[in-house]
């Protein structure tokens, strides 16, 4: 297992991150998003900007392997797993 969320950059470093994303991603398809995430625009406009609205709809309801075979939307509702979920984020290209 990966466990990403040991290299968890913290609060501050993700909320930079999304800062970078919001400038160009946060719009009606962010909140369109947000909506699918339990309401977490932050995610939404990170996921949205890496992979389109689209892609982003389909992404979120599959496993992934960087996530050791979690649903995004799995993440949402553990602190851990969103961290994972987070710094998973932070590394994709």
């Amino acid at each position: 297992m990966n466990r990403l969320e040991r290299y968890y950059l913290g609060e501050a470093g993700w909320d930079d991150f999304v800062k970078l994303y919001a400038e160009d991603f946060l719009d009606e398809n962010a909140h369109i998003l947000s909506a699918k995430l339990n309401g977490a625009l932050d995610l939404a406009i990170v996921i949205y900007g890496k992979r389109g609205l689209r892609e982003a709809e389909w992404w979120i309801e599959q496993k992934v392997p960087m996530l050791d075979n979690i649903r995004p939307l799995d993440c949402l509702d553990d602190i851990e797993l969103l961290k994972r979920l987070r710094e998973c984020l932070m590394r994709m290209p």
